[in-house]
């Protein structure tokens, strides 16, 4: 019998604070290194969405939120990457200061003006932002 499809989910956080986002530039990941995205990260199997999230940004900026405070902003899926589906949350609520808790796959952490993202920036996270701010929830592209 053939193995049906199946994909992984991930989560990622657009952390605003005075109109700027939280954004990392990735390296030795072995996936977009050199490039700036939200924190995030894989869901594990016996988490929610939320769940997920809180820990990831525990994990990769060391602050902590909370999973009411978490608005889900969209979904996305990619062809080139059509095992992913992105489920993509905002907050402006947060406690600590954010700072790179994984040195080895975080080259720099930074709070960057929502208008003026860097050209490398993963292009789901700069499709998230354009869906946050045209409040459209889904989104799949490259089919």
């Amino acid at each position: 019998m053939e193995e049906r499809f199946s994909v992984k989910i991930t989560v990622g956080l657009l952390l605003i604070n005075n109109g700027k986002i939280l954004m990392m530039k990735r390296k030795n990941t072995g996936y977009m290194d050199g490039m700036y995205a939200f924190v995030a990260g894989h869901v594990e199997e016996e988490e929610s969405l939320k769940q997920a999230m809180v820990r990831e940004v525990k994990e990769e900026a060391g602050i902590d939120i909370k999973e009411q405070d978490l608005e889900f902003i969209c979904g996305i899926r990619e062809k080139s990457h059509c095992r992913y589906i992105n489920f993509f949350f905002k907050t402006d609520k947060y406690e600590g200061t954010p700072k790179i808790m994984e040195m080895d796959k975080c080259e720099k952490l930074e709070w960057i003006d929502i208008d003026k993202i860097p050209e490398n920036t993963i292009e789901a996270e700069k499709r998230a932002i354009k869906n946050y701010i045209n409040k459209l929830y889904f989104d799949e592209y490259n089919f």
